[in-house]
């Protein structure tokens, strides 16, 4: 039972994050004709924000429901760890120079670690992008 209804979730997310990324095609299609419709910009921009929304929630999905034996699964889980590892970095960079001059030592130290780590997470995804191919 559990299996049906995570495919069925699985199914649902992706349909709609597929419909989303049409429509946003087609308004950013419209809009390249004629970059002065204002209407066709806010129409892309809000496709834009749904568009990753869905995302979002078809990743979730994947997480919660969908099955570690699954490359698109670790893609997924890998994709998240880089985007939070990246962001984290970024804060720390931002913070250091508001750091005493020992402190910033250490958090440079982390920020290198972090950043080696992000790279390792990235091999990894790209090792789980090929074998999804193959």
């Amino acid at each position: 039972m559990r299996a049906g209804v995570a495919q069925s979730l699985l199914t649902s997310r992706l349909l709609i994050l597929q419909s989303r990324r049409l429509m946003l095609d087609r308004c950013q299609r419209r809009l390249d004709r004629d970059e002065a419709d204002e209407e066709a910009r806010r129409r892309v921009d809000v496709l834009r924000s749904q568009t990753d929304a869905a995302q979002h929630a078809y990743r979730s999905v994947i997480l919660a429901w969908g099955s570690p034996e699954n490359a698109e699964y670790w893609i997924v889980a890998y994709g998240r760890l880089i985007d939070m590892g990246t962001t984290l970095t970024q804060k720390l960079r931002d913070a250091v120079v508001e750091l005493p001059l020992a402190e910033r030592y250490q958090v440079s130290a982390d920020v290198e670690s972090l950043e080696s780590i992000v790279g390792e997470w990235t091999e990894k995804m790209r090792r789980s992008m090929a074998a999804a191919v193959a």
